[in-house]
């Protein structure tokens, strides 16, 4: 895909989105189930239908747009997919087991930051039909209190 217009990379960062969103049923349920402790594992279980709504927001605005739903790899996200498996492999104590997959979904919800407001910049210059932006802003506050329950548990768990 060549980006030449605001409107090609918006559509690019969407299928980005898309992917990101559709890898991130998997990974949460990969952390819930590596995860040490009932508290960390239901943080990853409970945001489950979060994304399932996520991406059915996403599929509207293609549909809104008149795009097939696609989806786009990057790099960075197969990069997070790569270090979960090596951290579901590797770590044995439990509360290390914790602090990874914590770290990990913190990562994922920064990078879904990241592609929303991407989104949302991009949005704000083109002429897009009514309810785009709506759920990109609608996906992104659900992806900032994810990654606020994270930081919550680092919180209460951090020694001083």
């Amino acid at each position: 895909m060549s980006i030449r217009t605001e409107a090609d990379m918006f559509e690019r960062e969407l299928q980005k989105l898309y992917h990101a969103e559709v890898e991130i049923l998997d990974l949460h349920g990969d952390l819930s189930e590596a995860a040490a402790s009932a508290e960390v594992s239901d943080l990853f279980a409970g945001h489950r239908e979060d994304t399932v709504t996520q991406i059915t927001r996403i599929e509207e605005i293609f549909d809104i747009l008149d795009k097939s739903p696609t989806e786009r790899g990057s790099p960075i996200m197969e990069g997070l997919l790569a270090e979960k498996d090596e951290f579901v492999h590797e770590v044995e104590r439990d509360d290390l087991r914790d602090l990874d997959a914590i770290g990990i979904g913190t990562i994922n919800e920064r990078i879904e930051i990241t592609l929303l407001d991407r989104l949302l910049l991009l949005a704000g210059n083109l002429e897009l039909p009514p309810g785009v932006r709506e759920r990109l802003e609608q996906n992104r506050t659900e992806a900032e209190a994810a990654l606020e329950k994270m930081q919550g548990y680092v919180e209460r768990h951090r020694t001083v």
